[in-house]
């Protein structure tokens, strides 16, 4: 039933910190038994994954988050009514509160998610990472939570230059002094408003796991990656698939413990002095590197699917060890009339509607 399912993704954007939704459903397109229609949603038109007909049928913007969950849920609901939506993946951080507010009510019309509980998002945020820590018995960098900009001093002097300052969803910034930490607030807090986390930088490689959880306490997949390459903004531009016991040890802990439903990526770096690993963050969906997992065997987005219709999924973390990622940038190429069109009408029809 699930191969012929109209299946839509959120997060678009292919900026310098690309969302994971083109990725998403890549990995989807690929497998040959699916029949179905890749659904894109979009908060801007100038969204780059909007216009890739080669994996979406339909287009469609979205409100954005700051507008809630009853205009999101209505809009969700008529583009099921027009081309009929089976399964949506969210990918953006921001939008997760409300996709959990509507779930109950776009289940009932027939359309499937695979989502955490609200209380397992709220102990995996950026604000709450130390006490994550204590509980899953993880190294932590220290860390302050500042809502307003005359904090930033006291907790600047108390976990000492450098430093991180991260939004509470989006972006971070290695700060060097408080010229530069201040610089980087206003940044972030201009874009998206406080709070603003400020991390103690430990020297070291990063690493990101991408699994998904079955919501019983464990996982039916993970891929381990090691950064090769890092945006200004903390992002990975290229990494490699590794194999590391201890990386797998700190998942198997995670879900045992969180009891995690649904998609997430945990970040970490290991100690340049000591070789232990820190937590940096839990990220509650796909990664944009998602694809890596999939060029190496595992396609995590298509489990999702599976599990969430109720097969069973046999847990795997067998994959390529040594298989390489190296972000490129490409160009979409468009008429006016169609981002006229999308403006305007907040669609776009890549072949005919069909329910």
């Amino acid at each position: 039933m699930y191969r012929k399912f109209n299946i839509g993704v959120t997060g678009l954007n292919s900026t310098d910190s690309p969302a994971p939704g083109i990725a998403v459903m890549k990995c989807i397109s690929e497998v040959t038994t699916w029949k179905g229609r890749g659904i894109g949603f979009g908060y801007d038109a100038l969204d780059a994954g909007l216009y890739v007909k080669d994996y979406f049928s339909h287009s469609y913007l979205l409100p954005y988050p700051s507008e809630g969950a009853d205009y999101l849920l209505n809009n969700i609901l008529k583009v099921h009514n027009e081309v009929g939506l089976h399964f949506i993946i969210p990918t953006l951080d921001s939008e997760l509160y409300n996709f959990l507010s509507i779930e109950n009510d776009i289940n009932k019309h027939g359309i499937m998610t695979f989502l955490p509980a609200r209380e397992q998002l709220e102990s995996c945020s950026k604000i709450n990472i130390g006490k994550l820590g204590d509980r899953l018995s993880i190294s932590v960098p220290q860390d302050y939570c500042i809502r307003k900009t005359d904090k930033l001093g006291a907790a600047a002097d108390t976990i000492g230059f450098p430093l991180i300052v991260k939004g509470l969803f989006y972006e971070a910034y290695k700060a060097n002094n408080m010229n530069e930490a201040m610089g980087f607030v206003n940044k972030i807090t201009k874009k998206w408003g406080m709070p603003v986390i400020l991390q103690q930088y430990i020297e070291g490689e990063e690493y990101n796991i991408t699994a998904v959880g079955d919501g019983r306490g464990d996982y039916i997949g993970a891929v381990c990656m090691k950064k090769l390459y890092i945006t200004d903004k903390g992002k990975a531009w290229s990494g490699i698939t590794i194999k590391d016991n201890s990386l797998f040890e700190i998942t198997e802990r995670f879900f045992a413990s969180m009891k995690w439903r649904g998609p997430l990526e945990l970040e970490l770096i290991k100690d340049k002095n000591t070789g232990e690993y820190n937590l940096l963050e839990v990220n509650p969906r796909f990664p944009a590197w998602i694809y890596l997992a999939k060029a190496a065997g595992i396609n995590l987005p298509w489990l999702t699917v599976k599990i969430a219709c109720g097969e069973k999924v046999k847990k795997t973390t067998e994959y390529k060890i040594g298989v390489i990622f190296n972000r490129y940038v490409d160009e979409v190429i468009l008429k006016v009339d169609t981002l006229d069109i999308l403006n305007t009408k907040g669609a776009i029809h890549y072949e005919q509607k069909t329910l």
